[in-house]
Formats: C-alpha cells, sequence, structure tokens
C-alpha cells in the first residue's frame, strides 16, 4: 500500500496568505489566514492593528491553532476613521513563554473602506497575487 502525505515537511513555516476585508460597518474586519500544513505544528498567530496616528488599537491571538485555513472578525476598537490607512502587523510563533520562536512577521497597509469580496473588489493583505491567480486557475 501506498502512503500518501498530505503534510510537506520541507514547507517553511511562514504565512501563505493574509487576506483582510472591512465590513460595511468599518468596526470590524474579516481576516482569513493560510497557514502551511505541517504534521506537528500547532501555531501560534498573533495580529495587531495600529490606528493612522501609530497607537495600537486592538490584537488579536490565536493560540496553538492547527488548521491550515483560519476565518475570524476582528473588532476594532472606536474611534474609527473611515477612509484611513491603518497598518496591521501579523507574527506566526511556536511555544509559549520563554519557548516562543518567532518564525514570520509581516506588517501591511489596511485602507478602513469596504470592499465587497462578491464583486471581485481587492482586499488587504499579503500573498495576495499568488492566492487571487491560483483562484483564476481553479475556475
Amino acid at each position: 500500500m501506498t502512503e500518501i502525505n498530505l503534510f510537506d515537511e520541507d514547507e517553511s513555516l511562514a504565512f501563505k496568505h493574509i487576506l483582510i476585508y472591512p465590513y460595511p460597518d468599518l468596526k470590524r474586519l474579516w481576516v482569513r489566514i493560510w497557514l502551511p500544513a505541517r504534521q506537528k505544528a500547532e501555531l501560534n498567530v498573533e495580529l495587531r492593528l495600529f490606528n493612522p496616528d501609530g497607537r495600537e488599537n486592538n490584537s488579536l491571538i490565536l493560540l496553538a491553532q492547527t488548521d491550515t485555513k483560519l476565518n475570524h472578525t476582528f473588532h476594532l476598537k472606536e474611534p474609527i476613521q473611515p477612509g484611513a490607512t491603518y497598518w496591521m502587523t501579523a507574527e506566526l510563533s511556536t511555544g509559549f513563554g520563554e519557548q516562543t520562536e518567532l518564525l514570520d512577521r509581516q506588517e501591511f497597509e489596511v485602507m478602513l473602506e469596504f470592499r465587497d469580496p462578491e464583486a471581485g473588489q481587492p482586499g488587504f493583505g499579503i500573498g495576495l497575487e499568488a492566492l487571487f491567480s491560483a483562484q483564476e486557475e481553479d475556475e
């Protein structure tokens, strides 16, 4: 019998894609994250959103994730500034406390304006070119 390995142990432990869409109310962000498939990896994800003036708005911490596709709602603290450019940092790590090992860190802008994913409008994040070109090939 041939064994089919669903995990690629040679794949780097880094974010594949991060895709963010502001909700129409501009008080929440729809966050989708694709992680590498690793058999024994329990990955921590930390997102921090910074206001246009540089102060931290809010954060989202997901501990010991074993799924490869994460889908969450990120809530913004008030007051919000529609149309303004915010800054997101994303960190991927393993372990806890002193055993924490940072694997990947990404930074990118998020403009606080509604974009409709159903209409094919672009979102914000990293790895989007590869993500959307792969989706077009699937269609």
